[in-house]
């Protein structure tokens, strides 16, 4: 009778160090994606990203017409697309993995990864032909996520709500009213 209880005390015993050390694990982990997210976050706000995002969304096609390589590009246009690329590439690895909630990524960059999806696919793709290799198939995959599931979506999905100023309310905090 003794040795039974004893058995049962260690065999609970073991569950129950076994549960804390996953929950551990799992704790661990969070936070390690939680960094990686948010030096995500952070790259996005370097001059150097906001300088290669602009010129990839507003500039790109007209001065490189021709779909190339993205390797062949002279520099500084290929250190653009590399950063942007393979950022999103990145990020499309954390969403693939299941590491990162995608809502988390396409409710944040959603409608850029389509964008910059949409300018450099041919220079990628060209890529991918030149050399037999799948060049930044990751950042492909986010962006079809992207295409499937917008902003908008996640936005409802998570239940935000939109502040819209009125002009009394505009005047009372000293802030302009919306649609100005």
């Amino acid at each position: 009778m003794f040795n039974t209880a004893a058995l049962g005390i260690s065999i609970l015993s073991l569950v129950m160090s076994g549960a804390i050390a996953l929950r551990q694990l799992r704790s661990s982990q969070g936070a390690n994606v939680l960094s990686i997210i948010l030096d995500g976050f952070k790259e996005t706000r370097t001059t150097e990203f906001s300088e290669s995002i602009e010129y990839v969304l507003y500039h790109f096609t007209s001065a490189h017409p021709e779909h190339i390589s993205y390797l062949d590009l002279p520099d500084p246009a290929k250190q653009h697309v590399r950063r942007i690329g393979l950022f999103y590439d990145d990020l499309g690895k954390l969403v693939a993995h299941g590491l990162v909630d995608e809502r988390l990524v396409i409710g944040s960059y959603g409608r850029s990864v389509l964008r910059a999806w949409a300018v450099l696919c041919p220079y990628i793709y060209a890529e991918r032909e030149k050399h037999q290799r799948l060049a930044m198939p990751y950042f492909e995959d986010l962006a079809f996520r992207a295409k499937q599931r917008t902003p908008e979506d996640v936005h409802r999905e998570l239940g935000m709500k939109r502040f819209i100023v009125s002009e009394a309310l505009a005047r009372e905090i000293g802030a302009p009213p919306e649609g100005t």
